[in-house]
């Protein structure tokens, strides 16, 4: 009796009876447990987050994490962070529960997509640093930066500063090898 969920933003809303993505919770009801589960979109757009309130535990994925927290839409994703910490501001959460580590246990983050992690920090992270997620977000620099418990970084962003620095490099190449060319044209022809 298992039921997939569709990874698509129309079967995510249909499965859990979202009426008003991305405000509101849903429910699932497991029989003597509720788990909410709340839309956070931003990292993902159909990224959800769950709360048992049975356990308090929050699963919240790569949406808060010990690692890098990867915004492709920044304002999405503060907007989440907001919801997510008003709803749990007045409930009690045990832990925090991401869905990897990318840390270790000096703060510092592990190359990327590596599988060998020494020293690998504990996954769970607090309510308190739920809480300070809408902040360090509101913060966020749009690049590349570590704020408080948090590394959040926004690789589109990235990638399209990246790109328009490589523009700005190869047009002063080609301007310089025209220069070039022109001083050489003149300099033959005298």
């Amino acid at each position: 009796n298992v039921q997939v969920v569709g990874y698509d933003l129309v079967s995510v809303k249909q499965y859990y009876g979202f009426a008003d993505w991305p405000e509101g919770h849903a429910h699932i009801d497991l029989g003597n447990r509720i788990i909410d589960v709340l839309p956070a979109p931003g990292h993902e757009a159909t990224h959800i987050v769950l709360y048992d309130r049975n356990t308090t535990l929050l699963f919240s994925g790569d949406f808060m994490m010990p690692g890098r927290l990867l915004l492709d839409d920044p304002a999405a994703d503060l907007a989440s962070a907001i919801r997510v910490a008003d709803f749990v501001r007045n409930k009690p959460v045990a832990a925090v529960l991401g869905g990897h580590i990318e840390e270790d246990t000096a703060d510092g983050l592990f190359p990327w997509e590596s599988t060998y992690h020494p020293k690998e920090r504990r996954l769970e992270m607090s309510k308190a640093d739920l809480l300070a997620l809408p902040s360090a977000l509101s913060s966020f620099n749009g690049f590349y930066e570590r704020i408080g418990n948090f590394t959040i970084i926004a690789p589109i962003r990235n990638l399209m500063a990246l790109a328009g620095l490589a523009v700005v490099v190869l047009g002063g190449l080609i301007a310089g090898v025209i220069i070039y060319l022109r001083n050489r044209r003149r300099r033959s022809s005298i």
